[in-house]
């Protein structure tokens, strides 16, 4: 698997070895398989421009997710071993975001990155809460899976 993990925030400190391994973590949760995955940090102004562009919304949100434009999202990609793998897509997270909505949850900024990044994969795989109560409650349900799992680690 290849996960590329960028910074492009300064308010907080991050631990981008950590988000890597997480994310790999759960990509093997969720047997994705010889996988590429980008992860980008952003503060809440940059989230904002991103959310307005693509959503149509005027403020900034907590993450977002970009498949890859080909209709089948199986872009194929050369991983550093060399095998091919598929390009599952880009998730953008806002720091100021997840330190906020961690304090009003009452729990760690730490638990909360997690919880977003595992949501945004999610998206790249195929989940929609948006669809339907019931695919709300499944991608609801896998989360909480995954999260579990990832704190056994």
């Amino acid at each position: 698997m290849i996960i590329e993990v960028k910074n492009s925030q300064r308010k907080f400190r991050v631990n981008l070895k950590k988000i890597k391994a997480d994310a790999y973590k759960i990509l093997s949760l969720c047997r994705t398989g010889e996988t590429e995955l980008s992860i980008l940090i952003v503060n809440n102004g940059f989230m904002r421009i991103l959310n307005r562009q693509y959503r149509g919304i005027d403020k900034p949100t907590d993450v977002l997710s970009f498949i890859p434009s080909t209709p089948t999202h199986m872009v194929k990609t050369v991983p550093e071993d060399g095998k091919s793998g598929r390009f599952l897509g880009d998730i953008v997270l806002s720091m100021e975001k997840i330190h906020s909505q961690a304090a009003e949850r009452g729990h760690s900024t730490d638990k909360e990155f997690r919880i977003l990044l595992i949501h945004g994969i999610l998206h790249l795989l195929g989940y929609d809460h948006e669809i339907s109560q019931k695919e709300a409650r499944r991608m609801k349900r896998k989360e909480k899976i995954i999260l579990s799992g990832l704190q056994d680690a």
